[in-house]
């Protein structure tokens, strides 16, 4: 029982708490799923961030939601104010628990709004490490993988 109780939970974690708070720039929320030693890498490695202080640190000096700047000239399409201009999504969950330590992958797409459209802004996998830390899951180790990323350049015209 105990195991199922553990999946739930770090379910929750990895497919809604995480990328709720991710989506919305809550960047307090988003340190706080971290352990006090937990690591965040990003970008091959160029990017290495450990607790929750420097990852919530990390990501309120970027420009608004995590890193994508905010348009500045009106568009025919405006968000709302207040409305996430991302939505990830996480699937093909992948967990291994061993008592108070996991190990998971799973794939995640971010869906961005766009020129009036959504579009998929880029792909990726996680690869964690978490561990229980105060009577809950935490990441021990979040490893984000861009295999999809998204376009910098325009296509090429036919």
């Amino acid at each position: 029982m105990k195991m199922i109780e553990d999946r739930q939970e770090i379910e929750q974690l990895l497919m809604g708490d995480y990328p709720r708070a991710l989506d919305s720039a809550n960047w307090v929320v988003y340190g706080s799923f971290f352990a006090h030693d937990g690591e965040l890498i990003m970008q091959g490695g160029a990017t290495k961030r450990t607790g929750p202080a420097a990852i919530t640190e990390f990501f309120t000096k970027l420009p608004a939601a995590g890193g994508q700047a905010v348009p500045t000239t009106p568009s025919a399409c405006p968000v709302p104010a207040g409305t996430p201009r991302t939505m990830h999504v996480v699937t093909n969950l992948s967990l291994h628990i061993d008592g108070d330590t996991a190990t998971d992958q799973a794939y995640w797409e971010t869906i961005a709004t766009r020129d009036c459209k959504s579009v998929v802004a880029g792909a990726g996998h996680y690869e964690d490490v978490l561990k229980r830390e105060d009577g809950k899951w935490k990441f021990a180790k979040r490893e984000i993988f861009d295999d999809l990323p998204p376009r910098t350049t325009a296509p090429p015209k036919p």
